[in-house]
Protein backbone atom coordinates (compact mmCIF):
# COMPACT_ATOMS: atom_id res chain seq x y z
CA UNK A 1 0.00 0.00 0.00
CA UNK A 2 1.59 3.22 -0.73
CA UNK A 3 0.74 6.70 1.32
CA UNK A 4 1.13 10.38 -0.62
CA UNK A 5 2.43 12.38 2.73
CA UNK A 6 3.64 14.98 0.79
CA UNK A 7 2.26 18.85 1.92
CA UNK A 8 -0.13 20.27 -1.16
CA UNK A 9 2.40 23.37 -0.99
CA UNK A 10 5.40 20.94 -1.89
CA UNK A 11 4.90 21.59 -5.64
CA UNK A 12 4.84 25.05 -5.26
CA UNK A 13 7.78 25.14 -3.67
CA UNK A 14 9.72 23.10 -6.27
CA UNK A 15 8.88 25.73 -8.51
CA UNK A 16 10.08 28.22 -6.57
CA UNK A 17 13.66 25.89 -6.21
CA UNK A 18 13.75 25.52 -9.38
CA UNK A 19 13.83 28.89 -10.14
CA UNK A 20 16.29 29.59 -7.12
CA UNK A 21 18.59 26.81 -9.07
CA UNK A 22 18.79 28.31 -12.27
CA UNK A 23 19.26 31.31 -10.68
CA UNK A 24 21.83 30.71 -8.73
CA UNK A 25 23.62 28.41 -11.56
CA UNK A 26 23.37 30.19 -14.24
CA UNK A 27 26.19 32.75 -13.22
CA UNK A 28 28.79 30.19 -12.65
CA UNK A 29 28.32 27.97 -15.18
CA UNK A 30 28.98 31.14 -17.90
CA UNK A 31 32.65 30.07 -17.35
CA UNK A 32 34.31 27.54 -18.81
CA UNK A 33 35.54 26.11 -16.36
CA UNK A 34 32.83 25.76 -13.70
CA UNK A 35 31.01 23.39 -16.10
CA UNK A 36 33.42 20.80 -14.56
CA UNK A 37 31.45 20.17 -10.98
CA UNK A 38 32.85 19.24 -7.83
CA UNK A 39 32.30 15.23 -7.11
CA UNK A 40 31.75 14.33 -3.45
CA UNK A 41 30.40 10.84 -1.83
CA UNK A 42 29.66 10.26 1.69
CA UNK A 43 29.38 7.26 3.80
CA UNK A 44 29.03 6.59 7.40
CA UNK A 45 25.83 5.81 9.48
CA UNK A 46 22.53 7.29 11.06
CA UNK A 47 21.66 8.10 15.02
CA UNK A 48 18.69 9.91 16.45
CA UNK A 49 16.23 8.30 14.11
CA UNK A 50 12.67 10.25 15.61
CA UNK A 51 9.96 7.47 14.58
CA UNK A 52 9.58 3.02 14.52
CA UNK A 53 11.96 1.74 13.77
CA UNK A 54 15.08 3.88 15.64
CA UNK A 55 18.25 2.29 15.56
CA UNK A 56 19.96 4.10 12.64
CA UNK A 57 21.72 2.47 9.75
CA UNK A 58 24.06 2.95 7.11
CA UNK A 59 24.02 6.33 5.32
CA UNK A 60 25.37 7.07 1.78
CA UNK A 61 25.15 9.97 -0.62
CA UNK A 62 26.54 11.53 -3.62
CA UNK A 63 26.75 15.06 -4.80
CA UNK A 64 27.69 17.44 -7.86
CA UNK A 65 28.26 20.77 -7.31
CA UNK A 66 29.31 24.14 -9.20
CA UNK A 67 30.89 27.34 -8.36
CA UNK A 68 28.37 30.10 -8.05
CA UNK A 69 30.49 32.54 -6.24
CA UNK A 70 33.75 32.80 -4.40
CA UNK A 71 32.96 30.72 -1.60
CA UNK A 72 29.22 29.43 -2.56
CA UNK A 73 28.37 26.08 -4.81
CA UNK A 74 25.75 24.65 -5.80
CA UNK A 75 24.05 21.52 -7.61
CA UNK A 76 22.39 18.38 -6.56
CA UNK A 77 22.79 15.65 -4.30
CA UNK A 78 20.96 11.87 -4.07
CA UNK A 79 20.74 10.26 -0.43
CA UNK A 80 20.13 7.45 0.68
CA UNK A 81 19.52 6.55 4.74
CA UNK A 82 18.71 3.66 6.67
CA UNK A 83 16.57 4.46 9.71
CA UNK A 84 17.21 0.71 11.53
CA UNK A 85 14.95 -2.49 12.25
CA UNK A 86 12.27 -3.28 14.39
CA UNK A 87 13.21 -7.10 16.02
CA UNK A 88 10.86 -8.71 18.21
CA UNK A 89 9.73 -12.44 18.99
CA UNK A 90 7.24 -14.21 16.90
CA UNK A 91 4.08 -14.63 18.40
CA UNK A 92 1.12 -16.62 18.54
CA UNK A 93 -2.42 -15.87 18.02
CA UNK A 94 -3.06 -14.39 21.16
CA UNK A 95 -0.23 -11.84 20.75
CA UNK A 96 2.53 -14.19 23.65
CA UNK A 97 5.94 -14.27 22.44
CA UNK A 98 7.18 -18.10 21.22
CA UNK A 99 10.19 -19.43 22.61
CA UNK A 100 11.76 -19.39 19.01
CA UNK A 101 14.33 -16.04 19.14
CA UNK A 102 13.55 -12.76 17.31
CA UNK A 103 12.81 -12.21 13.84
CA UNK A 104 12.95 -8.73 11.93
CA UNK A 105 9.65 -7.20 11.82
CA UNK A 106 9.43 -3.36 10.09
CA UNK A 107 12.75 -2.40 8.15
CA UNK A 108 12.68 1.79 7.36
CA UNK A 109 14.90 3.67 4.64
CA UNK A 110 14.56 6.70 2.87
CA UNK A 111 16.05 7.88 0.00
CA UNK A 112 16.04 11.12 -2.26
CA UNK A 113 17.58 13.62 -4.27
CA UNK A 114 18.01 16.96 -3.04
CA UNK A 115 19.17 20.71 -4.32
CA UNK A 116 22.34 21.59 -2.38
CA UNK A 117 23.79 24.37 -1.56
CA UNK A 118 27.52 24.94 0.21
CA UNK A 119 29.05 27.97 2.32
CA UNK A 120 33.27 27.79 2.53
CA UNK A 121 34.57 29.07 5.76
CA UNK A 122 37.71 30.53 6.17
CA UNK A 123 40.73 27.70 6.19
CA UNK A 124 42.04 26.72 9.91
CA UNK A 125 44.62 24.49 11.02
CA UNK A 126 44.50 23.16 7.54
CA UNK A 127 41.05 22.34 7.40
CA UNK A 128 38.30 23.58 4.85
CA UNK A 129 35.09 24.49 7.21
CA UNK A 130 31.76 23.71 5.45
CA UNK A 131 28.48 24.58 6.03
CA UNK A 132 25.79 22.63 3.74
CA UNK A 133 21.80 23.14 2.89
CA UNK A 134 19.67 20.79 1.31
CA UNK A 135 16.00 20.81 0.32
CA UNK A 136 14.35 18.43 -1.48
CA UNK A 137 12.47 14.93 -2.03
CA UNK A 138 12.43 11.75 0.72
CA UNK A 139 11.06 8.22 -0.03
CA UNK A 140 10.33 6.62 3.01
CA UNK A 141 10.08 2.53 2.54
CA UNK A 142 9.09 0.28 4.79
CA UNK A 143 9.81 -3.96 3.95
CA UNK A 144 9.03 -7.00 6.12
CA UNK A 145 12.13 -8.55 5.02
CA UNK A 146 12.22 -7.52 2.17
CA UNK A 147 8.68 -7.43 1.27
CA UNK A 148 7.44 -3.73 1.00
CA UNK A 149 4.44 -3.10 2.97
CA UNK A 150 4.46 0.73 2.74
CA UNK A 151 6.01 3.86 1.43
CA UNK A 152 5.90 7.50 1.55
CA UNK A 153 6.63 10.60 -0.08
CA UNK A 154 7.85 13.82 1.70
CA UNK A 155 9.65 16.90 1.16
CA UNK A 156 12.69 17.73 3.61
CA UNK A 157 15.50 19.52 4.31
CA UNK A 158 19.01 19.33 5.91
CA UNK A 159 21.56 21.51 7.29
CA UNK A 160 25.42 20.47 7.82
CA UNK A 161 28.64 21.52 9.46
CA UNK A 162 31.59 19.63 7.05
CA UNK A 163 35.35 19.83 7.59
CA UNK A 164 38.09 18.56 4.64
CA UNK A 165 41.40 18.67 4.54
CA UNK A 166 42.56 18.64 0.46
CA UNK A 167 45.52 16.21 -0.20
CA UNK A 168 46.41 17.68 -4.06
CA UNK A 169 45.77 20.13 -6.19
CA UNK A 170 41.80 18.50 -7.03
CA UNK A 171 41.21 15.64 -3.70
CA UNK A 172 40.03 16.47 -0.70
CA UNK A 173 38.88 14.21 2.29
CA UNK A 174 37.29 14.59 6.09
CA UNK A 175 34.04 14.08 7.72
CA UNK A 176 30.21 16.16 8.29
CA UNK A 177 27.57 15.75 10.56
CA UNK A 178 23.96 16.29 8.64
CA UNK A 179 20.31 16.98 10.30
CA UNK A 180 17.61 16.49 8.47
CA UNK A 181 13.76 17.32 9.17
CA UNK A 182 11.31 15.32 6.97
CA UNK A 183 7.39 16.67 6.44
CA UNK A 184 5.93 13.29 7.21
CA UNK A 185 4.29 11.42 10.52
CA UNK A 186 6.19 8.08 9.80
CA UNK A 187 9.86 9.64 10.16
CA UNK A 188 10.54 13.16 10.92
CA UNK A 189 14.17 13.53 11.74
CA UNK A 190 17.01 12.14 11.77
CA UNK A 191 21.02 12.68 11.49
CA UNK A 192 23.84 11.25 9.49
CA UNK A 193 27.77 11.29 10.56
CA UNK A 194 29.44 10.15 7.58
CA UNK A 195 33.21 10.53 6.18
CA UNK A 196 33.51 11.53 2.38
CA UNK A 197 35.58 12.62 -0.14
CA UNK A 198 35.77 15.28 -3.06
CA UNK A 199 37.71 15.69 -6.69
CA UNK A 200 37.45 18.70 -7.97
Amino acid sequence: MTRRLVPARMGRLQWVWIVAAVTLLAPGLARAKAWRPELSASLGGTFGVRGTPNEGGPSASFSALWPVAERLSFGVMLHADDAGSLVDSLRNAQGHGLPYGKIEQLHRAAWGASWRLDARLPARFGLDPFVSATWGYYRIRDDIRGTKSSEAGSGGLSLAAIVRRSFGRRLSAGAGVRCHWLFNDLEDRFVSATLEGAWR
